[in-house]
């Protein structure tokens, strides 16, 4: 699969997604992060979602194939810019000048059209997860009302059963962290759970402004829903989310 990949770069980014899939399922597990999701996974459109790691891009590939979006600087990236690029994601200029709409339009309406769903992190950075959803960048979401397309939510939490560990420093990668000596903090971190949620479509469309204020405050009451359920587990008590969580069938299947 690696060396196809290697030798033979995808021709769409739909290709590009649906050969990556496979592929990204065995990493994640490699890093030794098993996962679970709930929710129905969308099958079209643009999906948005709060950004830890760059374990998110590996895990929501894993979970089906999605044309990713993201910023042009993790093409550069050792091992995950490779992946990426592979997949067919679209890469923008995060704080880009008005020049570069055009050209992210085209781009984003191309992947629109590949008849995958689309995901983007509209947080453009990641986070260590203490703290709140970071507020939404509202370029990408213009994107979503000129393509007509519905615009789903899903949120990712981390967590782990080494004591010895922290989610905020051994799984989220954030800041000035360097990627090599996360990956062997993380790879050493005992049962790192991943858990995805999907919820349902933002139907608030007014413009981009509401559309993506709407996201990020249901997003957010997501994320807090799964680290509560979460440290609830963790203390022995039952979590509290009614939500009917499921194995990856992805996850067995590969």
């Amino acid at each position: 699969m690696g060396a196809d990949l290697l030798v033979r770069p995808a021709r769409t980014s739909a290709e590009g997604a649906e050969r990556i899939h496979r592929y990204c399922s065995r990493i994640v597990r490699s890093l030794g992060v098993t996962w679970t999701v709930e929710g129905e996974i969308p099958s079209r459109g643009a999906v948005v979602s709060n950004h830890l790691s760059y374990v998110d891009i590996l895990l929501y590939s894993a979970i089906r194939p999605f044309v990713m979006v993201a910023k042009r600087e993790v093409r550069g990236w050792p091992g995950i810019g490779w992946i990426t690029s592979r997949a067919g994601t679209v890469y923008v200029v995060r704080g880009g000048c008005p020049a570069t709409y055009p050209g992210v339009n085209r781009a984003m309406a191309e992947a629109y059209r590949s008849g995958l769903p689309v995901l983007f992190f509209p947080e453009g950075t990641t986070t260590d997860g203490s703290g709140e959803v970071l507020p939404f960048r509202r370029g990408l979401f213009h994107s979503v009302l000129n393509e007509q397309v519905p615009l789903n939510i899903a949120a990712v939490s981390y967590a782990t059963d080494d004591e010895e560990a922290s989610i905020a420093n051994d799984v989220c990668w954030w800041g000035d962290a360097t990627l090599a000596p996360h990956l062997v903090r993380l790879t050493g971190t005992d049962g790192v759970r991943a858990r995805v949620r999907f919820g349902g479509e933002v139907t608030d469309r007014e413009d981009r402004f509401v559309l993506s204020q709407q996201a990020r405050r249901q997003i957010a009451a997501m994320y807090a829903e799964l680290t509560l359920a979460e440290a609830g587990v963790q203390s022995g008590a039952q979590p509290g989310s009614a939500s009917a969580s499921h194995e990856s069938k992805l996850a067995q299947a590969h």
